[in-house]
């Protein structure tokens, strides 16, 4: 009898296994809690989905479940083998973020920088590209956009300045773990379409982590040497009580804005004179593309309309009047209507999410418009306590017809050659019932009137360009991953993974018969996998005050890139058949293949004491089929730590408080077949196709380029996180860069690809955030970013002292970006003025014309000297404003556009009144004329004076001088606006709605401020495939976009 009292009582004192789940007050898995049996040494750590397993002992046992950012909670074990705790936020930073390899750690362990933006950050304003909204919201990251006329364009994002002379260093992007290309596409005439980035659903981001220094991202080896961008997107959660069923819809208008100032006194002509038919009538000289003419004073004249026999103004005498709003004539209302669903929800064992968004947008410039659908899918499965199996997918669909940019790209010459006389709405029906096309740019007529021919010289007509000369492009994408999951014992798991991302691209363009070029047709498809096939080891145990983390895998990463371009030659065979077939003479072809293997070992080690002292080192060795052997495997260690003295400083304000230190070597490789000799394909001779061995020397002695980083900042959060500041020094070394040389053509070849160069980036990094205002019916939260980075090439080759990456020339104007030995990255080279020594004024000539130098001036880099944003949200009950400001101080561009508008006549400037109160463009004897002052070169004295307008814009700003069209790039700008209310349950009563969120959405709203001229938006210089902005050849115009947005909660 006594023995069978004391049964109970044994048992329990034995050691038992427990199990349970650690979730937060919404019932989300809280990763990473330490779970300690109180009074003993014996503890574990919860695993990402906050499930924990342990072995208790003794009577009466009690768990102490701790994390950081929760208040404590202790938890009597009785009879039961499982437990649900949910903690309660403490109100300090919940500190859990996803680092690399999707590894979750708390952030006071972390020894270098990473910064978090959550996804409902991300779609305050329904940006379309994901990374394009993270422009202004992480410091040290700069994001240089496109015009939302081009629905979807290149966005370039920088991490910590530039740190290749090639400029190629973008961040690695990656999705729940996946690696996916961001590559970008440009076609013929200013085509651009995009980076793959933009396949990433918005709506599905759960938050994006930006790993921003080679200690961040070293486990990703060679393809994390820029940094990476960690995309975690929304998943179903386990235990879910209901299916969550959410809809999604905003629709928006976009209008043109910050268009160029045009003048609206004079059109089109070279002279002031008028030009007459053999009758004496006046005609409008159709043959010039400028705005030069005559004075648009109601002049009875003959304009191109009266020379189409088809037309009803044909042999007609109309007014010569100005059309002041032809050009913002051409653009029209664009609107983008987004839909979406989402479902999610799980059970005990298991979650699922799907959504599927459909976006139409129709562009401001006409004919244009984008179609994109996004479906995606992920699930997790317990198949049994131990066993996981997961997927996530992702399919984009993108099919466009997008406006052409640049120089002589579709309508862009209405900014740079045109007549302010020209009317567009006439314009706008450019195709007569015979099927002759109306254009405005045309050789002189004959003295009788009639016409010798109607094809046009320089220009179509812009509605000629946009209705027959299309661009199309569509995309394809499936990325995703599928996993198991294997928790082998309490604190060991290991997991493999099979990863994939495949697209393929087609652009198709086309010339269409009738214009002033020779018809034809192009078709090019680009196909991309990416295969990563990943193994992971994962161990994690405490004893008491010490914890340790240890990771060790595998990964191989396939590549297999291809493309086929093809294009006809000698125009059309048959006028719209826009097919290969069609070509006149033999098309021209060019094909391309790719296959790149990486095969990696990595591991990190972390370990901690007393949850306050935290050291950490990695290494990874990658083995790139890129690299010559003997060369292609190279390692890759950091190391860092981080001191939390907050826990050993016990002032009440003060919520967290740390210290962090890093170090890190990272690499990266080159393309393929650039070590050994290959043959590429060539022309057509006769009925064979031809062969050839590339210019390029090989190099069979390349090595890796290296990056050596150091890192060291401070942590502050106060008053319960009401205040927090985050503060980074770093320093960057890329050393041993893998450039191509130019080399003597008596080598027989024309480069070489070569080892040489160092860049180095210093840089502050600077974030603050708060909540100043928070009360149970209003708060007020904020974060400012700001970050600072000088850059210094500090060497190239021996003997060389100066790179050039890049050149241009157009109109007598040359220019270059070029990067010297000792100045910064991308320096802006070209022809300035000549100046006075001792004075500094500008010299001039004895016809008081400026002078320029014959040589080239060095105007410094491209690159700016702050980025930053500020972000503000307002809550007052049912209501939250939302504001986004993003800022650049400095760096400099050269515009295209500028230049030739006031070199063509068409520019404000070109058409002044002057400071005698007459127009720049009357005659010198009646006072006109632009005011110029210098110094004479001839006899250096001091010269004001008047000087004829077309001799001093035309022939001398528009033609040489470089340095009158450099900008500043500064700019201050409201991105994001949103003002909203969301209807709680007591609000909707009995509808089956949980919740209804409806916003008034803008996006760029105000340029606030900006140093460069109207017509400008320093902050969408990207263009298109080009590694950096820092020349303007005609980009498309600001796009801002208002608009409203419904989410509804069942």
């Amino acid at each position: 009898m006594a023995f069978m009292f004391m049964l109970p009582f044994s048992i329990f004192g034995q050691s038992r296994q427990v199990s349970g789940t650690v979730t937060n007050s919404k019932g989300e898995p809280v990763p990473l809690a330490t779970v300690q049996q109180k009074g003993t040494s014996n503890a574990t750590t919860a695993n990402d989905n906050g499930s924990f397993t342990i072995n208790v002992t003794g009577n009466n046992p009690v768990l102490i479940i701790s994390s950081a950012g929760f208040i404590a909670q202790e938890v009597s074990i009785g009879t039961s083998a499982t437990y649900s705790i949910q903690l309660q936020e403490s109100g300090t930073l919940s500190e859990v973020v996803v680092t690399a390899l999707g590894i979750n750690r708390q952030q006071r362990s972390l020894g270098y920088a990473t910064q978090e933006v959550k996804g409902e950050n991300l779609t305050l304003t329904k940006e379309q590209n994901v990374i394009g909204s993270l422009a202004g919201k992480v410091a040290g990251v700069q994001v240089t956009g496109s015009s939302g006329a081009s629905m979807g364009g290149t966005q370039k994002i920088k991490i910590r300045g530039i740190n290749s002379l090639l400029g190629t260093d973008q961040p690695l992007i990656v999705i729940d773990g996946t690696p996916i290309s961001n590559a970008n596409f440009a076609g013929r005439n200013g085509g651009d379409y995009g980076n793959a980035g933009q396949d990433v659903n918005p709506e599905d981001v759960e938050s994006i982590n930006v790993l921003k220094g080679p200690a961040a991202s070293a486990l990703y080896g060679i393809r994390g040497q820029y940094g990476v961008i960690l995309i975690t997107t929304k998943k179903g959660s386990k235990g879910a009580k209901k299916v969550n069923v959410q809809l999604n819809s905003a629709a928006s208008i976009e209008k043109v804005g910050n268009l160029l100032p045009m003048q609206n006194l004079y059109g089109g002509g070279s002279v002031q004179t008028w030009r007459t038919l053999g009758n004496g009538d006046k005609y409008v000289d159709m043959s010039i593309d400028e705005s030069w003419g005559p004075r648009m004073d109601g002049t009875m004249a003959r304009q191109v309309f009266s020379f189409y026999p088809q037309d009803s103004e044909y042999g007609l005498l109309t007014p010569f009047n100005p059309h002041p709003n032809n050009i913002k004539d051409f653009f029209e209302t664009g609107s983008t209507i987004n839909n979406g669903i989402t479902v999610s929800g799980g059970n005990s064992n298991s979650t699922f999410r799907l959504s599927y968004n459909n976006t139409r947008i129709e562009g401001v410039e006409p004919n244009t418009w984008l179609r994109r659908n996004n479906l995606s899918a992920s699930a997790s499965l317990d198949l049994t306590s131990k066993l996981t199996v997961s997927t996530n997918f992702n399919y984009a669909n993108n099919s466009g017809q997008r406006p052409a940019q640049g120089y002589e790209g579709g309508s862009r010459n209405m900014f740079q050659w045109f007549q302010r006389n020209l009317d567009m709405k006439r314009l706008k029906n450019y195709r007569y019932s015979d099927g002759t096309f109306l254009h405005w740019n045309l050789s002189r007529p004959n003295s009788d009137g009639s016409m010798s021919s109607y094809e046009p010289l320089y220009w179509n007509n812009p509605y000629f360009e946009a209705y027959e000369n299309p661009s199309n492009d569509s995309r394809d994408r499936i990325f995703g991953d599928v996993g198991l999951s294997w928790q082998v014992l309490p604190g060991l798991k290991l997991s493999g993974f099979v990863r994939a991302d495949q697209f393929t691209q087609n652009i198709e363009t086309r010339e269409a018969a009738g214009g002033w070029k020779v018809p034809g047709y192009s078709y090019g498809k680009y196909q991309n996998k990416e295969m990563n096939y990943e193994f992971l080891g994962q161990y994690t145990k405490s004893w008491g005050d010490i914890s340790v983390t240890a990771n060790a895998g595998a990964n191989l990463y396939n590549r297999r890139y291809s493309y086929v371009s093809v294009a006809t030659a000698g125009g059309l065979s048959s006028p719209d058949f826009y097919n290969i077939d069609a070509s006149i003479d033999r098309p021209g072809a060019s094909t391309y293949l790719l296959r790149k293997q990486i095969r990696s070992l990595y591991g990190m080690a972390s370990i901690g004491y007393k949850n306050t002292y935290f050291l950490d080192a990695s290494i990874r060795n990658d083995n790139s089929s890129t690299l010559p052997k003997g060369n292609n495997s190279y390692w890759y260690p950091s190391i860092s730590g981080s001191f939390v003295f907050s826990e050993l400083v016990k002032w009440s304000p003060l919520s967290l408080g740390k210290l962090r230190l890093s170090y890190a070597k990272a690499g990266s490789d080159l393309d393929p077949y650039l070590t050994s000799f290959t043959y590429r394909v060539g022309g057509v001779y006769g009925n064979n196709s031809t062969l050839y061995v590339p210019d390029e020397l090989i190099n069979p002695n390349i090595q890796p380029s290296f990056a050596h980083s150091y890192e060291a900042g401070i942590d502050l959060r106060f008053l319960k996180d009401r205040l927090g500041l985050s503060f980074t020094w770093y320093q960057q070394i890329n050393k041993n860069q893998i450039i191509r040389l130019d080399v003597s053509g008596t080598s027989g070849y024309g480069s070489a690809r070569i080892n040489a160069g160092e860049i180095q980036n210093k840089g502050i990094e600077l974030s603050v955030s708060g909540s100043p205002v928070k009360t149970k019916e209003f708060s007020w939260d904020a974060i400012f970013n700001i970050a600072r980075n000088k850059n210094k090439v500090v060497e190239l080759y021996p003997g060389m002292d100066v790179y050039t990456h890049d050149q241009n020339r157009y109109s007598g104007v040359d220019v270059f970006l070029n990067s010297y030995v000792g100045g910064s990255f991308g320096d802006l080279i070209g022809k300035a003025y000549q100046r006075d020594e001792a004075t500094g004024k500008i010299l001039l000539s004895n016809s008081n014309l400026p002078l320029y130098t014959q040589a080239n001036h060095n105007f410094g880099s491209v690159l700016p000297k702050f980025t930053g944003g500020f972000q503000n949200t307002f809550r007052f009950g049912g209501f939250n404003l939302g504001a986004m400001i993003d800022f650049q101080s400095g760096g400099q561009f050269f515009s295209w556009t500028q230049m030739m508008a006031v070199k063509t006549g068409l520019a404000e400037i070109t058409a002044a009144t002057n400071e005698n109160g007459k127009n720049v463009r009357d005659p010198l004897a009646d006072g006109g004329g632009v005011k110029v002052t210098g110094i004479r070169a001839s006899d250096k004295t001091e010269v004001t004076a008047y000087v004829d307008a077309k001799a001093y814009y035309r022939t001398t700003l528009g033609t040489h001088v470089y340095e009158e069209w450099l900008y500043d790039a500064s700019y201050i700008k409201l991105r994001e606006l949103r003002l909203g209310y969301t209807f709680g349950k007591s609000v909707l009563g009995k509808l089956p709605f949980s919740s209804v969120n409806l916003s008034l959405i803008a996006r760029n709203p105000v340029m606030i401020w900006q140093k460069a001229p109207k017509g400008i938006d320093p902050s969408e210089l990207s263009t298109g495939s080009a590694p950096i902005s820092w020349l303007e050849t005609g980009g498309l115009n600001t796009v801002r976009s208002f608009g409203a947005n419904l989410i509804i909660n069942f």
